[in-house]
């Protein structure tokens, strides 16, 4: 994959917020203020992306009660019921009373937020995450008609 073409900028900021920004570089690792501005830059247009309710992936990740049979069978009716936009789902066993579960998605945002929100909701379930990127997935060959 080719190196994307850069250009330079030159942006002028009060001296209290480049402190903030050396210090989000040092907290987060950044290697440069370049990086952490690109990144900051990135989040920007992603949360744009969402509010346009454009087409995005993501990744759910649930936390939740190994023991609850009946919270798995719900989980998989939920799946079900959105064979459209759950594209894929991996889970495993952290101990034994709890499982991590990752939903890879694809939809529109708003589409995204409300199942995952009925995913997070579900009783038994302890922690849950959505994930958008401003990316889609190719076409699978076989699913093109």
């Amino acid at each position: 994959m080719a190196k994307p073409k850069l250009a330079r900028i030159s942006v002028t900021v009060p001296e209290s917020t480049l402190s903030a920004l050396d210090q989000k570089i040092v907290d987060q690792c950044y290697e440069s203020r370049s990086q952490a501005i690109v990144d900051m830059i990135h989040k920007h247009l992603i949360a744009e992306e969402e509010r346009q309710n454009s087409v995005m992936v993501g990744t759910l990740t649930l936390l939740y009660d190994a023991s609850s049979m009946s919270l798995r069978v719900q989980l998989m009716d939920l799946q079900q019921q959105y064979l459209e936009q759950v594209i894929s789902s991996l889970h495993i066993q952290l101990d034994e009373q709890k499982i991590m579960e990752v939903m890879l998605m694809q939809g529109k945002s708003a589409e995204l937020k409300l199942m995952s929100q009925q995913f997070i909701a579900l009783k038994g379930v302890i922690n849950g995450h959505l994930e958008l990127m401003d990316a889609v997935m190719p076409p699978i060959p076989q699913n093109v008609e």
